[in-house]
């Protein structure tokens, strides 16, 4: 699996490369937390009605029909689904969450939680000049050995894999406050991260 600099926690998510400078720069919108309960409680289903729910859910964020893409993976019947938020650069940040669970339970905490955050935070982001790209990806697959996840970053070019500057993977949400994945993760997003919590006084364990 090709090495990307990635951080991967719980709940709340903010990545940037400078961190207290870049405090009274943040800019994003709000979505209404009704909405956001909508997209969680439409976990129902099988995976692959949870893949369509997924599409479904991007569409009603705003992401077009020409952003939005179904990629098919391999040895997964459910495609991944992408959903890319355009910036001013070539630059990447990709963020992640699995739509799939297993049949002992909904996998609404693991990890429907993460995959309806997905179309959320392109919507809280769309108005918003920025300068990154942003690649927002469900995966397919994840419970079966990271099926789709592997897939997605076997099937970058050299040049795609350059372009990318973080991944922020989302699972697991609201059990409590933010925790990552200190081992899983890259040293200086994980301390970027801490200087942001810190500056903007959230809580972050590890």
């Amino acid at each position: 699996m090709r090495a990307l600099r990635s951080v991967s926690f719980g709940f709340v998510i903010v990545v940037a490369t400078a961190c207290v400078t870049l405090v009274a720069q943040l800019h994003f919108g709000t979505v209404n937390s009704q909405v956001v309960e909508q997209r969680l409680k439409s976990y129902k289903g099988s995976d692959s009605e949870r893949e369509a729910t997924m599409k479904n859910l991007f569409q009603s964020a705003g992401c077009s029909a020409g952003k939005l893409i179904e990629q098919p993976v391999k040895e997964s019947k459910q495609p991944n689904v992408i959903c890319i938020l355009s910036g001013s650069a070539e630059r990447v940040i990709v963020v992640g969450a699995h739509f799939d669970h297993i049949d002992a339970g909904d996998g609404v905490v693991d990890n429907w939680s993460g995959a309806s955050m997905l179309p959320s935070l392109y919507q809280a982001l769309k108005a918003e000049p920025r300068k990154h790209t942003f690649i927002f990806v469900a995966f397919a697959a994840e419970e079966k050995g990271m099926v789709g996840s592997r897939f997605y970053v076997n099937s970058l070019t050299s040049d795609e894999v350059k372009k990318i500057d973080a991944m922020v993977n989302m699972d697991t949400l609201g059990l409590g406050p933010t925790e990552v994945w200190v081992s899983r993760s890259d040293e200086k997003l994980v301390r970027a991260l801490n200087g942001m919590a810190r500056a903007m006084k959230l809580p972050l364990t590890g």
